[in-house]
């Protein structure tokens, strides 16, 4: 970036991912509170995201969770779940195995400055996001960065058709998975918060 031409390069593609934010904004495909994240996290001028999660529980229909060809989404919310949601999705007969799980927040950064990118990590790691790290390096489209904590839970519910679990276990597991919810939503908002305090290494 030490050229205008190449920041000014920058700065039309940093604009024209932030409008396919704002398209996904309008049509309902951002996560509910995503936006005020975002909003930090594509300020600093050589950093924009290209996707984000804030986190989310899921019922997964299947033999495994992981079989995308195979299981299904029974059910999905980015907020606290209930009990009763659930122990209903688990009493259906169609469904045999079905899983509970529970992802926390991922956010995909794109810099064309390695210094911003390692400071970026530096504050992720920071925030709780272990697993993060540059998943390719592109100095005309930007590094990708790829934010991650390990905050996950996967819990098998039905097996075959037998329930696993009854009502009070379940009220246990529903908290649980209401907790390690709310854990990576508080990871994502400390990351927000160094980000918004300055991130110098992401300035030209």
């Amino acid at each position: 970036m030490r050229r205008l031409k190449d920041l000014e390069a920058w700065l039309r593609y940093k604009r024209s991912l932030l409008e396919g934010i704002h398209e996904d904004r309008v049509i309902g495909y951002l996560d509910p509170g995503a936006e005020r994240y975002l909003e930090v996290f594509n300020k600093p001028t050589l950093l924009v995201t290209t996707s984000s999660c804030t986190g989310r529980v899921t019922l997964i229909e299947g033999l495994w969770h992981w079989e995308r060809g195979e299981a299904r989404v029974l059910y999905k919310t980015h907020d606290p779940i209930g009990v009763d949601v659930i122990a209903r999705h688990v009493s259906r007969e169609f469904a045999s195995n079905i899983w509970l799980k529970v992802t926390g927040p991922i956010v995909h950064f794109r810099t064309p400055s390695l210094r911003c990118a390692s400071k970026l990590l530096e504050y992720a790691r920071a925030s709780g996001f272990k697993h993060s790290g540059v998943i390719s390096l592109n100095p005309v489209g930007g590094h990708t960065v790829e934010v991650m904590s390990g905050v996950q839970l996967m819990i098998p519910l039905k097996r075959n058709g037998v329930i696993l679990v009854d009502r009070d276990s379940l009220e246990s597991l529903v908290a649980l998975a209401n907790e390690a919810l709310v854990e990576g939503r508080m990871r994502l908002e400390k990351l927000a918060s160094k980000i918004s305090s300055g991130l110098d290494a992401c300035e030209p």
